[in-house]
């Protein structure tokens, strides 16, 4: 499905991991100093406090193949075909770093053709983002709404990044809807 042709004004912008899909990647966690590692599920890592000794590995992440493997969460992934379909900017914002591998994913594996520059990797070195990856998300979200997107829903299994997302409504004097995405 090519969607050459989407709104200016109305978006969807969609996080990946646990909400669009559950991919058996997991953040892998080496403590140095006793040499335990133990992994991590992206919902598991949304509330996960780094210690001193701790090397945190995003390695599967990089991974089309894992990618591939997961599970698409149907509920949140049938509200961005049937917008879609109807012509809607999709858009993503996601903690992942590789715009080019989430590209391939949606185009080649699932049959959307989701415009690059709507697809946000924010440790993707090519955005330029600093900050934790909350911040990071904020400051995709503010690209957004400097493209003129006024009529904005936010998808994300986090709530500190849904929080952080809603403190752009002040900033900006407009509204964004937003939905904690559960599976």
């Amino acid at each position: 499905m090519l969607n050459e042709a989407y709104t200016t004004d109305k978006i969807l912008i969609f996080d990946i991991d646990d909400t669009i899909a559950i991919t058996p990647a997991k953040i892998v966690v080496t403590d140095t100093r006793s040499g335990k590692t133990f992994e991590l599920t992206p919902e598991e890592f949304n509330s996960y406090e780094k210690g001193q000794t701790h090397i945190v590995n995003f390695d599967q992440f990089r991974s089309l193949e894992i990618m591939k493997a997961g599970r698409l969460i149907d509920k949140y992934f049938d509200v961005l075909r049937q917008n879609y379909k109807r012509g809607v900017a999709i858009g993503i914002i996601t903690a992942r770093d590789n715009r080019e591998m989430i590209y391939e994913w949606f185009r080649f594996h699932l049959g959307f053709h989701i415009d690059k520059q709507l697809i946000w990797a924010v440790n993707d070195p090519a955005h330029g983002l600093s900050g934790n990856i909350q911040q990071r998300k904020q400051d995709a979200m503010r690209w957004f709404i400097d493209q003129g997107y006024t009529d904005i829903t936010f998808f994300d299994d986090d709530r500190n990044n849904i929080k952080l997302i809603k403190q752009l409504e002040s900033e900006f004097g407009q509204s964004i809807k937003t939905h904690l995405a559960k599976h």
